[in-house]
């Protein structure tokens, strides 16, 4: 019974990423606040790897990280204990509401190294060259103009910084591993790793 509810959710979940990308090619749909309630659940924890994407970020105790859209903090939350002691992360998101979320979660972890920032991904939000990791999951292809947003990353990050980005299927936005290549070397980065898994990569690029 258990494994025909889980196929069931699978399909359901299938079905919507597939209405959700065809309704995402005229216009760039981030994910709606309430299904923050999938993106904190245990199953989408285990479809998306999120111990194993944080290892392969490489987050470090004493950094500062940004992560675009973390949503109610699938991985910032996790992310913000691995940068202890000395370390601070920082989430940026297009919805209030998900940021609402973000710092609910956060205070019931009893975390004061998270920051929530409302803004947009495309803006000039934070001071030059103000973060050692920017990271973004599922996220890239949710934004209309990807090219302005990881001008946007590389401007805000050190020197020999990383930029990190994991894309999963059957996430309606999926951008191939290809595409986010081009489009992190022509903002300025350059690769340094790809790690794959049977449904989801993470590549990871410097800042010169």
């Amino acid at each position: 019974m258990n494994a025909r509810r889980a196929l069931g959710a699978l399909g359901v979940l299938a079905a919507i990423g597939l209405a959700w990308r065809v309704a995402s090619r005229r216009r760039a749909l981030p994910c709606p606040v309430g299904l923050s309630w999938w993106l904190e659940s245990p199953l989408a924890d285990r479809l998306a790897g999120t111990r194993a994407t944080l290892d392969r970020i490489g987050l470090r105790p004493g950094q500062r990280a940004l992560e675009v859209g973390p949503g109610p903090g699938r991985l910032l939350i996790p992310a913000a204990r691995r940068v202890l002691p000395g370390g601070e992360v920082v989430g940026l998101d297009l919805q209030p509401g998900m940021i609402a979320r973000l710092e609910a979660s956060a205070a019931r972890e009893g975390l004061t190294n998270l920051t929530a920032v409302v803004g947009d991904a495309t803006a000039a939000t934070f001071p030059p060259e103000s973060f050692d990791v920017v990271y973004l999951c599922t996220v890239l292809g949710e934004i209309r103009d990807r090219e302005a947003a990881l001008r946007q990353c590389y401007r805000v990050l050190k020197p020999g910084g990383t930029l990190s980005v994991t894309e999963i299927l059957p996430d309606p936005h999926y951008q191939p591993c290809a595409r986010v290549r081009e489009l992190a070397e022509a903002a300025g980065f350059r690769p340094t790793a790809v790690y794959r898994g049977w449904n989801r990569y993470t590549a990871n690029f410097t800042r010169p």
